[in-house]
């Protein structure tokens, strides 16, 4: 079985000048990708020195808000512990919105300002 998350970050819908919530409504994505169980370490690193926040929930999703700043040069070539052939169990439900792969929309990313705040989800895979 695989262990690990699915992250993806998000614009919000608002004018994203204040820090998200839990449970924003989300805007354009920009990335998503799945990571193995350490996959979380460099959002952790980041709430830690105050480049982001911790939103909290359970895993199904786990949430954070941070600057664009912070986050877009850590997406745009390679995501942090980016899995390069995603992996699934045999009896695991896939549908059309599993992507299978990593990826990054460079040009919503160029539309963001830098101090413009984030939503950043991750879901437990285990």
């Amino acid at each position: 079985m695989p262990l690990g998350w699915l992250i993806s970050v998000y614009r919000q819908q608002d004018d994203s000048s204040t820090p998200a919530s839990f449970g924003a409504p989300q805007g354009a994505r920009l990335a998503v990708w799945q990571t193995g169980l350490d996959g979380l370490n460099w959002l952790d690193d980041l709430v830690k020195h105050q480049g982001a926040i911790d939103l909290g929930g359970d895993g199904y999703p786990l949430e954070y808000t941070a600057m664009a700043v912070h986050i877009i040069p850590r997406i745009r070539v390679e995501p942090p512990e980016a899995r390069s052939v995603w992996t699934y169990h045999p009896g695991d439900i896939i549908t059309e919105k599993w992507h299978g792969k990593t990826t990054r929309d460079a040009a919503a990313m160029d539309a963001c300002r830098p101090d413009e705040w984030l939503i950043i989800e991750a879901w437990d895979e285990s």
